[in-house]
């Protein structure tokens, strides 16, 4: 996973995000979805083959069955947040930045769905170098879903990228108590379910935040940490700066002992 802004946002199927947030009732050839206050007949055929489509990572022809879905109903926010998640994969960011704001315009007043929509808005913003553009659609994300990580993660991303380290640090630590998940009866102290590559990012974001406040020690045991824990490999970019300032400061010390 990256750990470059914008990153490490959880892949979620079109299946899954679908059955998450819709309230649907099926008839013999049509599907009536609940959007709020809004209703959108949909054709059952093309619903459940864009959808399996994007499941099965048959990206373009996604896209085409997707488009369909929408050329019928264009106020369809899932349609389009789905089209956002399948650019997304391609690496197709500025596509995917305009579906996503569709589908957050559309659904300004809709929770959950808003908190969802703005966390890979903003993440995608923080990919295409628009930070503060990403600061505030992860902030809208934040109020709905405090305690979602990969918010916090992200916003980490936000702020390390304008140099404001302190609010950086705090979200990556909030982002790392949240995702980690104690178990003493395990030799590495995490529960089995933790995903380890994820929560290895996550340190290694904290480990940046303390890198670029000079805090030596702190980035150190946290470099240590996301190798016991998860098997992740220090940068050599941030242990450089770790052996440099750890030199640095032997040097004065036995420098200050000279002159004593």
């Amino acid at each position: 996973m990256s750990t470059k802004p914008g990153g490490n946002v959880s892949k979620i199927s079109g299946i899954a995000l679908a059955v998450a947030a819709l309230v649907v009732s099926a008839c013999a050839s049509g599907k009536t979805i609940k959007q709020g206050t809004e209703e959108f007949s949909i054709l059952e055929g093309k619903y459940y083959e864009a959808l399996s489509l994007q499941d099965n990572g048959q990206y373009f022809e996604a896209i085409e069955a997707w488009s369909e879905v929408l050329d019928d109903e264009p106020r369809f926010a899932q349609g389009h947040f789905n089209l956002g998640l399948i650019y997304d994969n391609l690496n197709m960011v500025p596509e995917a930045i305009e579906k996503y704001e569709i589908a957050v315009r559309i659904t300004e007043d809709i929770k959950p769905d808003i908190g969802i929509y703005s966390l890979h808005l903003g993440a995608a913003y923080l990919r295409s170098g628009l930070v503060d553009e990403g600061i505030d659609a992860l902030t809208k994300a934040l109020e709905i879903d405090p305690y979602n990580p990969a918010i916090h993660y992200n916003l980490s991303a936000a702020y390390l990228a304008k140099s404001n380290y302190d609010d950086a640090l705090r979200h990556a630590d909030t982002a790392v108590d949240l995702y980690a998940q104690p178990d003493s009866k395990r030799t590495d102290g995490l529960a089995q379910d933790v995903d380890r590559a994820r929560l290895g990012n996550y340190l290694l974001r904290q480990a940046r935040c303390h890198v670029e406040r000079e805090e030596w020690d702190k980035a150190k045991s946290t470099l240590e940490r996301a190798k016991k824990q998860c098997n992740v490999d220090s940068p050599r970019d941030m242990m450089t700066k770790i052996e440099a300032a750890e030199e640095a400061a032997a040097a004065a010390t036995e420098e200050s002992s000279d002159e004593g």
